[in-house]
């Protein structure tokens, strides 16, 4: 279980935990030292993700009503440069891309089924024969909505998680090329 200091982290952890090119993430990993042009400070970033190419990602979760104060500005600015500076990746996300719609919506759906991964293999080795000459849609399966939902969850299923999930939504076995994408 990652812990979240506040909602808009909280509703983060979505993104990476259904990000196909994020491996694994941690909360705080590491303390960031930095030179602010006065003295040297510290800073934890939100996140880290381990990605699929073998990059390491520090994420940090700002409100932007937050990032549009200038001191604070000032002080993300700074540790940007410093990230590029040591040629190591980093971003900033916001409640923009954490809370766009439909996929917020989509994300947390996702979240209420993943926990019952464990007993869906006889329904995969099913739904691998019909999907196996391409995609289909939603409704095409013969399954029920909470089925699919969770085959969704589990990572047997992909679609477009940008686009509202409904009867007509195409699902695939892979992810259409996008198997090591970031949501953010």
């Amino acid at each position: 279980m990652v812990a979240w200091e506040s909602l808009l982290e909280r509703d983060a952890i979505l993104l990476l935990e259904f990000s196909s090119g994020v491996v694994s993430y941690r909360e705080q990993p590491v303390l960031i030292e930095y030179f602010d042009g006065q003295q040297i400070r510290g800073y934890y970033p939100d996140f880290e993700a381990d990605l699929t190419d073998g990059d390491v990602l520090h994420v940090e979760v700002k409100a932007s009503f937050q990032l549009a104060k200038p001191k604070i500005e000032s002080k993300f600015r700074v540790i940007a440069a410093d990230y590029r500076r040591r040629q190591h990746d980093f971003r900033i996300i916001t409640e923009a891309e954490i809370r766009r719609e439909p996929m917020h919506s989509n994300l947390k759906n996702l979240a209420r089924y993943s926990r019952h991964c464990e007993t869906l293999e006889s329904t995969r080795r099913q739904i691998s024969f019909l999907l196996k000459d391409g995609a289909l849609p939603m409704n095409a399966l013969g399954l029920d909505d909470a089925c699919i939902w969770r085959l969704l969850a589990c990572g047997y299923l992909h679609c477009n998680l940008a686009a509202p999930i409904m009867a007509t939504t195409l699902l695939s076995l892979q992810g259409g090329g996008d198997d090591a994408a970031l949501l953010f």
